[in-house]
């Protein structure tokens, strides 16, 4: 099993032993998940109780400025919206 599958269900299962019983509208569950760069991975969160994503679109590790270029981050946040988020739902 996954690390973050293994989070999830510990987290379920905490909020089980609390009597939390607030749904997806009332508590949010943020990740931080490759699976969200496919429209089948957002749903396989979703499915998992996962509210909301995190993306980025460089590798934080790389140390300096960052000398992308505007045009480009727009670009890859455009081609996100359309070819994820829009068909994810």
């Amino acid at each position: 099993m996954r690390s973050l599958d293994r989070l999830l269900t510990r987290l379920a299962e905490i909020r089980a032993e609390e009597g939390d019983t607030r749904g997806p509208d009332e508590f949010e569950v943020h990740v931080i998940s490759y699976d969200a760069y496919t429209v089948d991975g957002v749903k396989r969160l979703e499915e998992r109780g996962v509210t909301d994503c995190i993306v980025g679109f460089r590798v934080p590790y790389i140390k300096g400025p960052d000398t992308e270029p505007l045009e480009t981050k727009i670009k890859h946040l455009e081609q996100y919206a359309e070819n994820i988020i829009a068909k994810a739902g």
